[in-house]
């Protein structure tokens, strides 16, 4: 492979984690069907590497990154084994074999991203306290993009010029132990991002919706939509019970939507910039909060216009963390401007509400888009597409996109005007009637509800220790611990996660770095995988 080749294909590897428009842009780097289109093009053999992409698409399909739950490297895999079976003749099975041990370990710099993410925070809390806005765009776009050249580009780069079969023989020869650790601890860092996402919506009295939500996936097997049904039906006798005998209405004409502030084009441009930034900068600290900083940016700038104090502290609650499936958190996005116009036109409305209304509202619209989007729309168009793609024809790839475009980044446009427009009509209601912390109950249900059941169903923490004795042999994980409670030690793990980010004293990068060493100690010695 020639060293600009090796440098085009690292730069679309790149490209892959900057989440351009998701579903649709950055489908086509990202997934092994679409991504053999540009290795072919690259490579000069397009047939080849359609189906090489075609062959391999199947194993990776289950790969949705719902929760932060990144087992491998779907762009790694694809472009690797692509480029490799097109530069050398390899046999697909064998260059599969080198693509997913390279991306089994490549997944681990997610972890890298995901950890050095929270200095992009702290730089982004720097220039609101010091009110340079416009310096934003540094911390939640233009570093963190540079970051990821480091990151991703060049050791793509590397690996493909180098030869990647020298790559997965590396790979192969790592320690088992060490392999071992990396598996343990990419189970437990989904567990730890979530927890953090509890632990900022709920407190102590609605711990046992967090614990329900748990032990409902784990026994019934129900996941994504499922959960979210439930956790509705659930908070809303939650609230009825709490309300009963109470007259509540909200009159949602009371407001004219008239003399609102942001345009449609002002919402428009700020699902452009959602779809562009959303996940550029995002951490396991706050998760894509630099995203929604640069998301709402303008529109705040433009709503508290000669208001500075008031600008910085909704620029201060806009920071705060903010974790939901791209598409779909243009919903609550869009409500919170709305709150924030109302705020800024002087109405009552304290920002702990605002910032409560973000934490409770993203979970549930998380759940709805990782299922709806990455679990079921771009799966299935991907699986009806390899068929085709298996003839060697190109176009499977760009349909796949024009689906992405059409179901899911419509959803942006859609949701943020519907999220608007709600507000502007709502929020005022809400606020004289005093029905605003009754609905901030309703959505902390369901989100503590939702997060206890994502964690269930997308994480799994085992034991694989085995105690033989002569002919005999008694497995810790099939006798014992799943005979106690499906899931257990990851009920366990979430546990001990939740309660120790709970601690006074404790911060998010102490409880991250913590997990870290012991995940990768405890999956080393062979306790946990």
């Amino acid at each position: 492979m020639h060293l600009w080749q090796a440098i085009i294909l690292g730069g679309f590897y790149w490209f892959s984690f900057l989440g351009v428009f998701d579903h649709s842009l950055n489908l086509l780097f990202y997934q092994p069907l679409t991504s053999a289109l540009l290795v072919g093009l690259v490579m000069g053999d397009v047939p080849t590497a359609m189906i090489v992409g075609a062959t391999i698409q199947p194993m990776f399909l289950g790969q949705t990154q719902a929760g932060w739950v990144i087992t491998n490297d779907n762009a790694a895999a694809g472009i690797i084994t692509a480029s490799v079976v097109i530069a050398s003749g390899m046999d697909i099975k064998s260059a599969m074999a080198v693509a997913v041990a390279v991306g089994i370990v490549m997944s681990q710099l997610t972890n890298i991203r995901m950890t050095v993410g929270s200095f992009w925070n702290a730089l982004t809390d720097k220039f609101i306290s010091s009110r340079q806005y416009d310096k934003l765009w540094l911390s939640t776009v233009i570093y963190p993009s540079l970051f990821k050249v480091i990151l991703y580009w060049i050791p793509m780069t590397l690996v493909l010029f180098f030869g990647a079969s020298n790559i997965g023989f590396f790979v192969n020869g790592l320690p088992g132990w060490l392999q071992n650790g990396l598996n343990a601890l990419a189970s437990l860092m989904p567990i730890v991002g979530l927890c953090i996402v509890a632990s900022s919506i709920g407190k102590k009295g609605y711990m046992p919706f967090f614990i329900a939500g748990f032990l409902f996936a784990a026994y019934s097997g129900v996941s994504g939509i499922g959960i979210a049904i439930v956790s509705v039906i659930l908070a809303w006798f939650d609230f009825r019970c709490q309300n009963k005998g109470e007259h509540l209405s909200l009159n949602l004409r009371s407001t004219s939507v008239e003399d609102a502030a942001l345009t449609k084009k002002d919402l428009n441009w700020a699902s452009i910039r959602m779809l562009s930034f959303y996940s550029n900068g995002n951490s396991y600290e706050r998760y894509q909060a630099n995203g929604i900083v640069a998301t709402m940016m303008p529109c705040l700038r433009k709503l508290y216009k000669g208001n500075d104090d008031g600008l910085q502290e909704a620029m201060v609650r806009t920071s705060e963390l903010f974790n939901a499936e791209d598409m779909t958190s243009a919903l609550p996005v869009g409500i919170l401007l709305s709150m924030e116009e109302q705020k800024a036109k002087g109405a009552p409305i304290p920002g702990e509400i605002i910032s409560d209304t973000k934490a409770a509202l993203f979970p549930p619209m998380a759940a709805v888009g990782d299922t709806l989007n990455w679990a079921t729309i771009i799966p299935t168009s991907l699986a009806l597409m390899c068929p085709y793609a298996l003839t060697g024809a190109w176009w499977p790839a760009l349909v796949v996109v024009l689906i992405g475009a059409v179901l899911c980044n419509s959803q942006a446009f859609i949701l943020m005007h519907l999220g608007y427009n709600l507000g502007n009509k709502a929020i005022k209601d809400l606020v004289q009637s005093g029905l605003i912390n009754k609905v901030m109950s309703f959505f902390t249900v369901m989100g503590m509800f939702v997060i206890g059941g994502m964690i269930s169903s997308l994480v799994s923490v085992s034991c694989p220790l085995t105690i033989a004795t002569g002919k005999f042999s008694f497995a810790l994980q099939k006798e014992l611990f799943d005979v106690l409670m499906p899931n257990l030690l990851t009920f366990i793990a979430t546990m001990a996660i939740f309660f120790t980010i709970k601690r006074k004293n404790m911060s998010v990068i102490k409880v991250i770095f913590g997990t870290m060493i012991v995940g990768i100690i405890l999956g080393a010695l062979g306790i946990i995988a």
